[in-house]
């Protein structure tokens, strides 16, 4: 596969961003176990500086499926697990943070490990049916074309009964005590390290986010028969099938520099 990373160029925040989205979410208890194969891809999971890095504290657990129509990088697809939160050394309390996140292009890769901290890697999206509404399916897949086996699949369906759409801001986050803002620690590098560039810093990361237009929606999290982890039916160890998601429409994002903390 030819390299094209000496095309990347750095992109400094901010960053004002537009997208779609759907928001799975669930509780798991720190009892149950923070599952490694799913919650890490394979290099930040070899990292103890990453992966070992404060002690897992269960949780809200949040899938993210993205479309973004604009970015300072232009529109790419993003896929994001943040499994719950993790206290942080030093004192600072306990944040959530993005440990797996995966997206369909290299400039927003190189970008978003080397501004925030964010552990992206490149995958290729398919999809049945439209992303701007329910039904569709997406199926993520490696980078390499040779490869038909998905490692992660989800569908969205609408309720079967009528939901009003609401407004859905990070002010409403904040008033349900869930922060808007999250903690990385440092990356490690990649073979290919000028678009899996690693960080020696902790990122505490505060966005804004505002949807004048939000609505209730199922996420089927069903994988199928022929995917990579066979062991998880249905993707989460131990997980239900079905979870509600928030399906946000016309969705601004704005993200600015983080603050750099002292450990």
């Amino acid at each position: 596969m030819a390299n094209n990373s000496t095309q990347i160029q750095r992109v400094p925040p901010p960053w004002t961003c537009h997208y779609t989205a759907y928001i799975g979410t669930f509780y798991v208890s720190a009892k149950s176990g923070l599952p490694r194969d799913v919650a890490y891809e394979p290099l930040e999971a070899s990292s103890a500086e990453f992966a070992e890095a404060g002690v897992w504290k269960g949780g809200l657990v949040m899938i993210q499926l993205l479309r973004y129509s604009s970015t300072p990088v232009g529109p790419y697809d993003e896929m994001i697990l943040l499994p719950g939160n993790f206290d942080v050394p030093g004192g600072y309390g306990s944040y959530t943070r993005i440990t797996r996140i995966y997206v369909s292009q290299r400039e927003t890769t190189y970008n978003g490990r080397r501004n925030w901290g964010i552990p992206k890697h490149i995958a290729r999206f398919e999809y049945d049916g439209d992303f701007s509404a329910p039904p569709f399916t997406v199926r993520l897949y490696p980078e390499d074309p040779s490869i038909d086996t998905p490692f992660f699949t989800a569908s969205l369906q609408h309720l079967r009964f009528w939901t009003p759409s609401f407004p859905f801001s990070s002010n409403f986050l904040k008033r349900l005590g869930i922060p808007n803002a999250m903690v990385q620690p440092p990356l490690p590098e990649g073979e290919d390290k000028d678009i899996l560039c690693g960080t020696d810093k902790w990122f505490k990361n505060t966005g804004t986010i505002y949807s004048p237009k939000a609505k209730l929606v199922w996420m089927d999290l069903k994988q199928p028969e022929k995917r990579a982890n066979a062991e998880n039916e249905n993707w989460w160890p131990g997980g239900k099938r079905w979870r509600l998601a928030v399906w946000l429409q016309d969705t601004r994002l704005t993200l600015g520099e983080p603050e750099i903390l002292k450990l």
